[in-house]
């Protein structure tokens, strides 16, 4: 019978997130909440806190490894539901309530990477056309694209902003984090380009490139754009509303 995480989560506390901290951190210790078996070897499992990044907001889940004495688990994939954490992978040798996780951190920073170029694109085609942009969507994963409601600009001017990005990209640009409440959200970032996406909460993770207009965003992101290392605009395609622009990080990463 396959597992309803509806009835798995039912009351276990929210995880504590510890991405949001730090996304440069690739190994942490956790307590497991509750773990259950699905067939011979698969698992699922809810820890008191994780580094591992959910599948949400665009961002695919990471993966890596959960070990303890004598038994490892193979994350797979992870989910979030109701603010709580599930990791799904794959067993090997008897659970015990400590663990040690650790990310595939090559995959994280690639994610890394195309979300932080991302939003310095969304600057950058701001600037380009003149006008804000307004996101409606955006894939971190391999077709990695941000979709903008509208129709396309001409392709010269989505390629003037790529050009743009890059020459912003070696000159370099801290990327700072807080949190702040929709007050001063709607304060500092009027025209932030999900700002008409969000959902109402206390507070808000606002993520700033310098030199750039706030995002309110909980992915994972560089310290400074440099590490984006390049930006290479794929294809653009028009939705019916919407319109996407596919591209992909390339070159060395400096920091």
């Amino acid at each position: 019978m396959t597992l309803r995480l509806d009835d798995f989560i039912q009351d276990l506390p929210w995880t504590k997130l510890l991405y949001l901290e730090n996304s440069y951190l690739t190994r942490f210790n956790a307590t497991v909440l509750r773990a259950e078996l699905e067939g011979r070897r698969s698992i699922y499992l809810v820890l008191d806190s994780t580094a591992f990044h959910p599948k949400s907001g665009g961002q695919p889940s990471d993966m890596g490894i959960l070990t303890g004495p004598g038994f490892s688990v193979s994350v797979r994939k992870v989910m979030v539901l109701h603010n709580v954490v599930v990791h799904f992978g794959v067993a090997e040798g008897s659970l015990n309530a400590q663990v040690s996780g650790a990310i595939d951190w090559k995959t994280r920073f690639l994610y890394m990477r195309r979300h932080t170029a991302g939003h310095l694109l969304d600057h950058c085609l701001g600037t380009v056309t003149g006008t804000a942009v307004e996101t409606s969507d955006s894939w971190l994963g391999e077709g990695c694209y941000v979709a903008y409601r509208g129709r396309a600009p001409p392709e010269h001017v989505i390629t003037q902003a790529v050009e743009l990005e890059n020459r912003m990209i070696p000159r370099g640009g801290a990327v700072r984090i807080e949190e702040v409440s929709r007050e001063e959200l709607v304060r500092r970032a009027p025209n932030a380009p999900n700002l008409h996406r969000l959902p109402p909460l206390e507070r808000y993770r606002v993520v700033t490139i310098e030199g750039c207009n706030p995002i309110p965003c909980a992915g994972t992101h560089l310290r400074d754009i440099r590490e984006i290392g390049g930006i290479r605009l794929d294809t653009v395609e028009q939705l019916e509303m919407d319109f996407r622009i596919y591209y992909d990080v390339e070159g060395s990463p400096t920091a």
